[in-house]
């Protein structure tokens, strides 16, 4: 057996296109796809390609002009679209769309000053701490605190990526209360998914856990607060929507009346599934107080290795078939000689397990993240993140230092 894998490389299977390979590594448990990962180099990176997308991945510095002077909030408000990351600001004056192609090197932002619909001048709102989302050629942008009062909003813009016209969206029916630090996502060609945020009431900040709805078509917002099960309070929290499902991870909360602030303590990935309209959660159920399976609500889902732990800031990305957790600020790392929070975690939703790569040299930021087409048949991770110590931009790559080869 051992000579047959070892010859792997010369032999007609390892011409097999990586996607039945990987189909066949499915039906492997993770002990057995690492055992078998022992057995020769090919095979060796082959599965890792399979779990984390990237046999070797290292930090890369990603130096592109025009970035001087970007605003620190702004590393949340980047949406891509057609292959380009807009960026909006919505500053006091001479408000503008910042646009980075991946094509052309070397990278080069373009300002692209934002004009205002004759019905949206008079009533703009520079502000930061936004959401963002897009559908097609619109940007969507809402809430943020406001930079010249201090004062949460909740005003809706429409940016179109092709005039770099800003429209204010009027009238919306059930309109979300006003808040920073929340998420916005897309769900399809015309609704929209808002979750979380911080919140001010009398002068003191709390976070929700409200969830709504908005429908484009409509510009109606409908409050899905009917399961019984949902996602705690939070803001600065993670979220993605793939596959017909939106995924929360992590966070800040603050309570009502109360200057505590903390990382969030539910360590663990909940699911929205937009079809059958209920919350499920992935847990490690051996660091809650349950004792056993049975105990678990039957909503959530018990998992198995080292889950990401609590942090605030962190991204989260689809790998293949797999969700990751990268970058963020952890309230457990009290060991740095380890450098934790080089950890990229990865959850497989499909067999319920944990698993973890170093990305070499990641810095300690909280980041968001890109999948960009560079080459024909590769991605690259774009990360466009925040020193939390200097209060500045930082950008890089996630790429692989050892590609497989055929």
């Amino acid at each position: 057996m051992s000579r047959l894998l070892s010859s792997l490389k010369n032999d007609n299977l390892s011409r097999l296109p990586n996607e039945i390979w990987y189909n066949l590594l499915d039906q492997l448990d993770d002990k057995d796809q690492q055992y078998l990962s022992l057995t020769c180099q090919w095979l060796y990176r082959l599965i890792r390609m399979h779990r984390f997308s990237a046999v070797s991945p290292a930090w890369e510095d990603a130096e592109i002009a025009g970035s001087e002077g970007l605003p620190a909030s702004c590393y949340r408000d980047g949406v891509f679209i057609n292959g380009i990351l807009y960026i909006p600001i919505l500053a006091k004056e001479g408000p503008y769309c910042l646009s980075l192609g991946f094509v052309r090197s070397p990278l080069k932002f373009v300002r692209n000053p934002i004009k205002f619909q004759h019905d949206t001048n008079g009533h703009y709102e520079p502000c930061k701490f936004a959401a963002t989302a897009a559908i097609g050629n619109l940007i969507y942008i809402f809430g943020g605190q406001n930079l010249i009062t201090g004062r949460l909003t909740n005003t809706l813009y429409e940016l179109n990526v092709n005039t770099f016209e800003l429209r204010e969206i009027q009238n919306s029916h059930m309109m979300p209360k006003p808040r920073m630090l929340h998420t916005l996502n897309f769900i399809d060609h015309y609704r929209l998914a808002l979750f979380g945020g911080r919140l001010e009431m009398d002068g003191h900040f709390y976070d929700t856990k409200e969830f709504a709805v908005y429908d484009t078509r409509k510009n109606e917002w409908t409050i899905c607060d009917g399961t019984k099960c949902t996602p705690y309070p939070r803001s600065k929290h993670s979220t993605m929507f793939t596959n017909g499902k939106l995924y929360v991870y992590g966070g800040q909360q603050i309570k009502s009346f109360s200057r505590t602030n903390r990382t969030h303590d539910d360590p663990d990935i909940w699911v929205y599934d937009a079809l059958r309209l209920e919350w499920q959660k992935f847990l490690n159920y051996e660091d809650e107080k349950f004792m056993s399976i049975i105990e678990l609500p039957e909503n959530w889902v018990p998992t198995s290795g080292a889950n990401p732990s609590r942090r605030c800031g962190a991204a989260i990305l689809p790998i293949r078939k797999h969700i990751a957790i990268l970058g963020g600020n952890e309230i457990c790392e009290s060991n740095n000689e380890n450098r934790p929070w080089e950890l990229m975690k990865i959850l497989s939703p499909q067999k319920r397990t944990w698993a973890h790569i170093r990305v070499k040299g990641m810095p300690l930021i909280d980041c968001f993240v890109f999948l960009v087409d560079r080459k024909i048949g590769t991605k690259n991770i774009f990360v466009l993140g925040k020193d939390k110590n200097e209060e500045k931009i930082v950008m890089g790559w996630i790429k692989d230092t050892n590609m497989i080869k055929y």
